[in-house]
């Protein structure tokens, strides 16, 4: 039975002072908490939301991709957390599906992935704090010295040795003054918001003979184009994932089409629309399977949306390096690698009608000055916050490999609390010992 005071140490009330300091408890911010307290940081982990998971927990067994390599293990925090989803049972995830972006991971239940994440944590003797916001920070002399959390009463500040932004939108980067950039060059934007959904009393086996275009008289392509036609809102496209529970699926999309599409994440109104218009998204999606009927989703019923909007990009810190689509393009090799990014090229849509998409070579390398900001000491990055061109971003961005990279993050961190330097003092050698302590499979 879980009591208060099995945990009561590791939730902190009011402010205070650690080695690191976590920003974000997405995959990325999970990674890097998770492998800073393993190697003995002091570390608190806070989240903005009420839970930990990110994008994995908001949008409904969508699959966590490259928690695995070609079937085995990456090591590291990956391996932890595949086997503590295992060992819950065939209730908490099942195998990913395998296609060109994705692969190498699980359908995981989002409340199984909490439950892995905070026990997890709480093992490793990590404090973490959820509906906690960054709102600000201060910098003196050009090094990061402290964090500011919203509360529901007076705003509690945090000092820490090493700060680590795994915000998604760059919060903490942000408030310490470090450079962004927002979008794609030229026009500034971003990939597509979605507001997942699953659906039950889905007959499964129809409904992905369809998705997979397997004896059936209709596409997925026509059934949008049928419901534009019907005055439905529609979305682009719309991919379907299994899930935990039988007769129930998951669905990702493309969100808002068109000119209403072009929305800025950053920007509390357009946030508003993209959660409103991705709830019309869901029910008419419901009122087309069922009025033309889509194979396999003739009775089918919305069960929930998400439990947020899944943010694809929105600010980009400027780190040391700056990963490019060339560095996928010629699977790039540094001499400091500290993750390696996995996958393909996928702008979740952007790109249609752009011309052909672009392709890369799966494992290049992610050097350890892409994790530091640029002008900034004490600050490293990681997540969708990091250091990417639009495209860079856009080329393996699978979850597990966000976690790779702040897993990375996390091991420099308490590397350089433990030797006493800045991160950007600590030498690569150091860093490669901490990953290879955690067991991460380079």
């Amino acid at each position: 039975m879980l009591q208060r005071a099995q945990i009561d140490s590791l939730l902190p009330r009011g402010g205070g002072d650690y080695d690191v300091f976590v920003a974000g408890a997405g995959p990325a911010g999970f990674g890097a908490a998770l492998a800073a307290s393993t190697l003995g940081a002091r570390t608190l982990l806070v989240e903005a939301r009420g839970f930990p998971g990110g994008i994995a927990a908001t949008s409904l067994w969508m699959p966590i991709n490259r928690l695995k390599k070609e079937g085995g293990s990456r090591g590291g925090v990956h391996e932890k957390l595949v086997r503590r989803l295992e060992s819950f049972g065939p209730d908490a995830c099942r195998e990913g599906k395998v296609t060109w972006t994705d692969g190498d991971g699980l359908h995981v239940h989002p409340d199984y992935l909490k439950e892995a994440m905070f026990s997890l944590l709480e093992e490793a003797g990590c404090a973490y704090r959820l509906d906690s916001p960054v709102v600000g920070a201060r910098t003196e002399g050009g090094c990061v010295r402290e964090a500011i959390v919203a509360t529901p009463g007076e705003p509690q500040r945090f000092t820490a040795r090493v700060f680590i932004d795994c915000t998604g939108d760059g919060a903490l980067s942000y408030h310490a003054g470090a450079k962004v950039e927002v979008g794609r060059p030229g026009d500034g934007r971003t990939m597509p918001i979605t507001l997942g959904f699953a659906l039950g009393n889905v007959d499964e086996e129809a409904l992905f003979a369809f998705y997979d275009q397997k004896n059936t008289e209709m596409s997925l392509s026509a059934a949008i184009q049928k419901g534009r036609e019907m005055g439905l809102n529609m979305s682009g496209w719309f991919s379907f994932d299994r899930t935990t529970i039988p007769g129930v699926v998951s669905v990702n999309n493309g969100g808002v089409e068109g000119p209403d599409g072009r929305l800025n994440a950053l920007d509390p109104a357009d946030r508003t629309f993209a959660q409103r218009a991705g709830l019309r998204i869901a029910l008419d999606f419901v009122k087309l399977a069922r009025a033309l009927p889509i194979p396999g989703l003739a009775h089918c019923s919305l069960l929930e949306t998400g439990a947020a909007i899944g943010v694809r990009e929105t600010r980009r810190v400027l780190c040391d390096y700056v990963v490019t689509l060339e560095d996928a393009k010629n699977c790039a090799r540094f001499p400091d690698v500290v993750a390696r990014r996995y996958g393909a090229v996928d702008q979740a849509g952007l790109a249609d009608g752009e011309g052909e998409r672009p392709t890369m070579q799966s494992g290049y390398d992610f050097p350890y000055r892409a994790l530091l900001a640029q002008g900034l000491e004490g600050l490293l990055v990681a997540g969708r916050c990091g250091s990417y061109t639009h495209m860079g971003l856009a080329a393996g961005k699978s979850m597990g490999n966000m976690m790779a990279i702040g897993q990375a993050a996390g091991a420099a961190a308490a590397r350089a609390c433990t030797l006493s330097v800045a991160p950007r003092a600590l030498p690569y050698a150091e860093v490669r010992a901490a990953l290879d302590a955690l067991g991460a499979r380079l």
